[in-house]
């Protein structure tokens, strides 16, 4: 029996949904939809990817975080990012990766759903470059887009988990209590 080799490498993060960000066009911002999905860190190929990401990044923005605690949670915490690419997400392009975020399990049986870090690219954080980006709302559409995704497997409410200080006054304009 022959055996053929294939380029499958068992990646792939599963489309979500649409998520809405501000683009710069001009003077003004356009709404501009991106794509909502999530990570498989039970396999190492996607940790792998999330490990890509972070260095891209240079491992701020919490990027080093999310990617240890896919390392040392695996399959027992969902990551999600936010990106422009709109299909093909069996071949993820880690420079359209504009965020990432961190959540428990979202499913029926949960009474809540925690939200433990989340990160943008430093090319479009505010902290980094709240004066001269294009790109704003990032953690805002991952944010709502996991609250949607809660209210609607889970019919739970989303926690934000360790929010610094400097992160209540986000979180608070997304009506999030800290």
């Amino acid at each position: 029996m022959q055996i053929q080799k294939t380029n499958n490498v068992q990646f792939g993060a599963k489309y979500i949904s649409p998520a809405t960000i501000k683009v710069k066009a001009g003077k003004r911002w356009k709404d501009t939809q991106v794509s909502f999905i999530k990570f498989d860190t039970s396999k190492q190929r996607d940790i792998s990817f999330l490990e890509g990401v972070e260095s891209l990044w240079g491992g701020k923005n919490l990027s080093a975080g999310i990617v240890d605690e896919a390392h040392i949670l695996g399959g027992k915490t969902n990551v999600y990012g936010v990106t422009t690419q709109t299909s093909d997400f069996d071949v993820v392009d880690a420079r359209k990766v504009l965020g990432l975020i961190s959540t428990d399990k979202i499913a029926k049986d949960e009474s809540e759903v925690g939200v433990y870090r989340m990160g943008t690219t430093p090319k479009y954080a505010y902290a980094q470059n709240k004066r001269s980006r294009d790109v704003k709302h990032i953690a805002t559409a991952m944010y709502e887009a996991v609250k949607n995704l809660a209210t609607k497997k889970a019919k739970a409410p989303v926690v934000i988990h360790n929010a610094t200080p400097e992160d209540a006054k986000f979180l608070s304009k997304l009506g999030v209590e800290a």
